[in-house]
C-alpha cells in the first residue's frame, strides 16, 4: 500500500515494491526516503521483510507488538503479518524482501535485531544488485550471506505486547504519550477509568508483564533512540522520569544485560 505522503527520492534496488514482491530471486533489495510523519498503513506481504534504516528512527506495529527501530537495530517480519510503519523523523529506509521458501530457515516471528556492521554492509551493497541478480555468481554468494548473517544474530528484547482490552490499551497509549511520567498506576489507571486491582490482574494476561516491567520496556525502547540521535546516558535517564542515571542502568542491565555504557561512549 502506498504511504499517505510520497516518498522524497526515487527508490533504490528493486526499484519498486511490485518488483520486490515479484522477482525470482530469495532476496530483493528496496531503498526509498520519507519524510517525518510518513504513515505506511496496516498492510501484509507474502515475502518475509527485515525493516531497517540507515537513517532516522521508525515505529512499526505488527502481531499485537510494538517496536521502535533506531538505525542500529532492524525488524524481521515474517511474511503474513500485517504491520504498519510509522516515520519518527526523516527516513532513510532499506528492506530486504526474502521469499517464504528461504525465509522459513532464517527466523520465524517477529523480532528485533541489532544490525551488525558486516551486516549493515552487505545492505547497503545489496541495494545496488539487480534485481535479477546472478544467483550462482558473487552477487547471489552476497545474498546467501545476508541470510545467514540474519540467522545468527540473537533476538534482541525490544519489542512492546500491547493488550487487546480496550481499556488497557488506552492506559498503554496515555503512557506512551509521556515516558517520563512518574505517577503511580493508580492515578494512570484512573485517567482511563480503571482501577490499580484492575490493572495489576489483567495486564500481566494481556501482556506477559507486569504494568511496571512494561513500562521499564517501554523507556527502554525510548532509550535506543534518543542514544542513536547521539544523548548522553545521563541525559536519557533524565528524560525518561528516572531519578537518577544509576536507577536507569539497572533497570537496562536487568533487560539487556550489559550497561548503556556497553551501548554509547558519552557520559
Amino acid at each position: 500500500m502506498r504511504p499517505k505522503q510520497p516518498p522524497q527520492r526515487p527508490r533504490r534496488g528493486a526499484g519498486d515494491l511490485a518488483s520486490a514482491q515479484a522477482v525470482p530471486r530469495p532476496v530483493a533489495a528496496l531503498g526509498d526516503s520519507f519524510a517525518q510523519g510518513v504513515v505506511i498503513p496496516a498492510h501484509v506481504h507474502e515475502r518475509a521483510q527485515l525493516i531497517f534504516a540507515l537513517q532516522g528512527t521508525m515505529t512499526v506495529r505488527a502481531a499485537g507488538g510494538l517496536w521502535i527501530l533506531p538505525a542500529s537495530h532492524a525488524l524481521w517480519v515474517p511474511g503474513g503479518v500485517v504491520h504498519e510503519i510509522r516515520m519518527n523523523g526523516p527516513v532513510e529506509m532499506r528492506t530486504l524482501y526474502i521469499h517464504p521458501r528461504h525465509a522459513r530457515r532464517v527466523r520465524r516471528a517477529c523480532e528485533v535485531l541489532f544490525v551488525s556492521p558486516l551486516l549493515r554492509e552487505l545492505i547497503v551493497r545489496a541495494m545496488e544488485l539487480r534485481p535479477d541478480y546472478d544467483e550462482r555468481g558473487m552477487d547471489g554468494r552476497l545474498m546467501r550471506l545476508i541470510l545467514d548473517e540474519i540467522a545468527s544474530l540473537p533476538a534482541q528484547p525490544l519489542g512492546l505486547r500491547m493488550p487487546r482490552d480496550a481499556r488497557l490499551l488506552r492506559l498503554c497509549e496515555r503512557f506512551l504519550g509521556d515516558l517520563s511520567t512518574t505517577d503511580p498506576i493508580a492515578r494512570l489507571a484512573a485517567a482511563v477509568g480503571l482501577s490499580e486491582r484492575t490493572v495489576v490482574r489483567l495486564f500481566p494476561k494481556e501482556t506477559g508483564l507486569s504494568f511496571a516491567r512494561w513500562q521499564d520496556q517501554a523507556r527502554l525502547l525510548k532509550a535506543f533512540e534518543l542514544f542513536d540521535a547521539g544523548q548522553s546516558v545521563t541525559r536519557v535517564a533524565l528524560e525518561l522520569g528516572y531519578s537518577s542515571p544509576s536507577a536507569f542502568a539497572k533497570m537496562f542491565r536487568r533487560i539487556i544485560g550489559k550497561p548503556p555504557s556497553a551501548i554509547v561512549c558519552r557520559d
